[in-house]
């Protein structure tokens, strides 16, 4: 029997849940990267952050992030060019775990990447953790600065913040905001990240996903329309901090993605009209080919 639209995205939604398999070995690695620059730096304190932390990490999971908040023995280093401590965080991971497998796209602009699987799982298996970011940080007041390499400056930032905002605005829609920016993130990585950072779009849809909560389907076409129109914007670091998140979007990127959308609000309408014809069956692959692998047919 054919899966309706509404199961379909029950178990779309399942999917991208991350399975013990996943949890237990991000655990061991983030561990070992945590061990690995504790060696080297006077560390205070490190901590999961980013869509992990906000629980709004897709699978395949990579780029999960570590913060690693260095001690008084660092603080020389702020005076130094952000560059830096990167490439000193970059020597040490490189010594720990190969050269092939540390920043091997060579452009990481806050942080630097262990690669541990360039394999993809499917949408059937357990994956695993695929690459782990390693962030260097330092308090300041409340909040954080961190490297930022392209800029050339210290940046401040806080998580916390970030981690909240994300938290509120899942309760206010009664705990599908999460879910739903999961497979808007899966629709990004389908089409080849058309919006970078993936953050944007947490970031867009706590302003463009208002309550009430609809449908997932309705939802995923509605934000289509609306970033659409609002991705042209200036996004700013919903923590106050910092330079804006969209800063990355400009030029030819902008034009890429307002036209990846377009076409997305498209392809969301054809299913809808698929399925209203009792098309189910090429509704569900057309859901497919516009959210990726882990959206199910069966």
């Amino acid at each position: 029997m054919t899966l309706s639209t509404a199961d379909a995205f029950k178990k779309f939604k399942s999917r991208l849940e991350l399975s013990p398999t996943e949890q237990q070995d991000a655990s061991k690695r983030q561990k070992d990267v945590r061990e690995t620059i504790d060696e080297d730096f006077d560390v205070d304190t490190s901590f999961l952050t980013g869509s992990y932390g906000r629980h709004t990490k897709t699978k395949p999971l990579k780029d999960v992030d570590i913060f690693f908040v260095l001690g008084s023995d660092e603080t020389h280093r702020l005076d130094r060019p952000p560059a830096e401590i990167l490439d000193d965080f970059k020597k040490t991971l490189t010594d720990a775990y190969g050269l092939s497998a540390v920043d091997p796209d060579g452009d990481n602009r806050r942080c630097v990447t262990v690669e541990f699987d360039s394999a993809v799982p499917t949408a059937a298996d357990d994956g695993k953790v695929l690459s782990i970011d390693a962030v260097p940080a330092f308090t300041s007041g409340s909040a954080y600065k961190i490297p930022d390499r392209h800029l050339g400056q210290w940046i401040k930032t806080d998580p916390k913040i970030h981690k909240q905002k994300a938290s509120d605005k899942n309760k206010e829609m009664g705990g599908d905001w999460v879910p739903l920016v999961k497979m808007l993130k899966a629709w990004n990585r389908a089409q080849g990240k058309p919006i970078k950072p993936s953050f944007l779009i947490e970031v867009m849809a706590l302003d463009l996903v208002q309550p009430p909560f609809t449908t997932f389907p309705d939802e995923v076409r509605r934000f289509f329309a609306a970033a659409h129109d609002a991705i042209v914007n200036e996004w700013p670091d919903p923590a106050g901090y910092g330079p804006p998140v969209s800063d990355q979007m400009t030029g030819a990127r902008l034009i890429t993605a307002q036209d990846a959308l377009r076409n997305a609000d498209k392809a969301a309408a054809r299913a809808a009209r698929l399925e209203s014809q009792s098309k189910q069956g090429d509704a569900l692959c057309a859901w497919r080919d516009l959210l990726g692998d882990y959206f199910p047919l069966s």
